[in-house]
This record gives C-alpha cells, sequence and structure tokens, in this order.
C-alpha cells in the first residue's frame, strides 16, 4: 500500500513538473516571437506564380515564400497587406507598409522614390494573343493593333516609350493584369504583354496563346522606404543567404 502510494506521488510529481516545464517552453517562444520586429509587406497578391492566393485562400507564389524565408533566416515577422498595384509605391513612401514587391521591376523612376534591394530575377516578355488570331509580332504591335495592360507596370511604360516614337498602336490599361487577358479573350483588346513567367498558367487556363518571347534587361527587386537601410541591409543579407544554401531555387522551381 505504502508502494502504490509513493507511486502515485511520483507519478503526481512527474506530471506536475512535465506540465510546468511545456508551460516554460511556450512562454518562452512565445516571448521569443514577440521579441522580434515585425514588417509590413504590401502585396497585390493577385499575380501568379509570384503573389496569389491558393484554392485555400492563403498567400502563395515566389514573392511570398522569399520574404517568408529571409524573415526566418534574418530574424523577424511578416505580415502582408494586400493593395492594388498602383497603389504599393505611395504606401510605401507613407510608411503604411514596410517593404513591397511581387514580381516588382527595378526602374529609375521608381528608385528615385525608393531604395531597391540587390536584384533577384531576370524578366522576360511575351506578347499573347488571342489563341484563334492571326496575328503575328509584327501586326501585333503595329497597323492601329490594341494593347491591353495593366496600369502601372513596365509593360505598359513600354507600349506608351513605342507610342511615343511614332508606333501605330492603341494601349488600353486596366487595374489588374487579369483584366488584360479578359480584354484579350472577349476581342476587347488584340493583344497583352506579360512576363514570361507568369504566361505559362494564363495560357493553360485561358484561350490565349503566345506568339514571341524578347528577353529584356528589367531585373526584380523588392523596394522599401527611402534611407531605411537597416531593414535594406537585413533583406540583401537574406537574399543572399537563401540563394547559397539552395533555398531560393527550391522555392523557384515549386512554382515553375
Amino acid at each position: 500500500m505504502r508502494t502504490i502510494s509513493k507511486n502515485i506521488k511520483i507519478m503526481f510529481v512527474f506530471i506536475v513538473l512535465s506540465t510546468l516545464l511545456m508551460s516554460m517552453t511556450m512562454i518562452s517562444g512565445m516571448a521569443g516571437a514577440a521579441d522580434k520586429p515585425t514588417y509590413v509587406f504590401g502585396t497585390e497578391l493577385a499575380w501568379a506564380p509570384w503573389d496569389y492566393r491558393d484554392k485555400n485562400g492563403e498567400e502563395a507564389g515566389i514573392d511570398i515564400e522569399i520574404i517568408e524565408a529571409i524573415a526566418e533566416v534574418e530574424g523577424f515577422n511578416v505580415e502582408w497587406k494586400i493593395l492594388s498595384w498602383d497603389s504599393l509605391i505611395p504606401a510605401l513612401k507613407l510608411g503604411k507598409i514596410d517593404m513591397t514587391g511581387g514580381g516588382m521591376t527595378i526602374t529609375e523612376e521608381r528608385a528615385a522614390q525608393v531604395d531597391f534591394t540587390d536584384p533577384y530575377w531576370t524578366s522576360k516578355m511575351v506578347v499573347l494573343v488571342h489563341e484563334d488570331s492571326n496575328l503575328n509580332v509584327l501586326t501585333a504591335l503595329s497597323k492601329g493593333a490594341t494593347v491591353a495592360n495593366q496600369r502601372g507596370t513596365t509593360w505598359s511604360n513600354w507600349v506608351r516609350d513605342r507610342v511615343n516614337e511614332g508606333f501605330d498602336i492603341n494601349q488600353v490599361l486596366y487595374s489588374g493584369q487579369d483584366e488584360a487577358e479578359q480584354a484579350v479573350v472577349s476581342g476587347k483588346a488584340d493583344t497583352t504583354l506579360e512576363d514570361m513567367s507568369s504566361a505559362g498558367p494564363v495560357v493553360e487556363a485561358l484561350p490565349l496563346k503566345i506568339i514571341a518571347t524578347f528577353p529584356t534587361d528589367q531585373k526584380y527587386g523588392y523596394a522599401v522606404q527611402k534611407g531605411n537601410t537597416e531593414l535594406l541591409n537585413m533583406l540583401n543579407d537574406g537574399l543572399k543567404k537563401i540563394q547559397e544554401s539552395g533555398k531560393f531555387n527550391q522555392i523557384v522551381n515549386k512554382y515553375m
């Protein structure tokens, strides 16, 4: 009887100590997370494979996972704020977000307003038309053709510059690239321009086809407020670490 009582006491002490240890571990973990700084990343979350919502409504994409990987190695938390594409840089300048990106090309115009990380991707431009179209790369970008593009993108700026050079083309701008694609599907436009990395899922889902691919010198980077060298250095350092570890390629290969 005394042996049983002793065993019960030992079990009781073991349970109490185990519970106490688990509680201390949980508190320690919560404190560790709370001690990390939190940065808000602004994203459109509408451009696969870079940033979008998956079938469960969760944030997904190459840029989403890259930023999460950088946050892990650099020791900070990240929160997502969904904004329209053309409001990302204004929101960053106003301090409503701490960083932004998502297939964002580094341009002189943008670099005059924000600071960019080291580039991590070089894009290629593709020309998309309806799958039943007889247009080729010349007629799709001349002879009064209508080009649909997302407002505020480097592709829309490219068409604007061609128009200024005297190209016989018209441009219709939309708030989202998906709207530009639908304009071509419905016949409201003849063509749209897109990054090759995102064109694959588009031609699989819509009656569109690629008629030309052009190499460009356009490079993607992440942006922070002018003068925020602390966050900029963390992003560059984290980007270098995940590139050297192979994590970067692992993420890209998952989506491409």
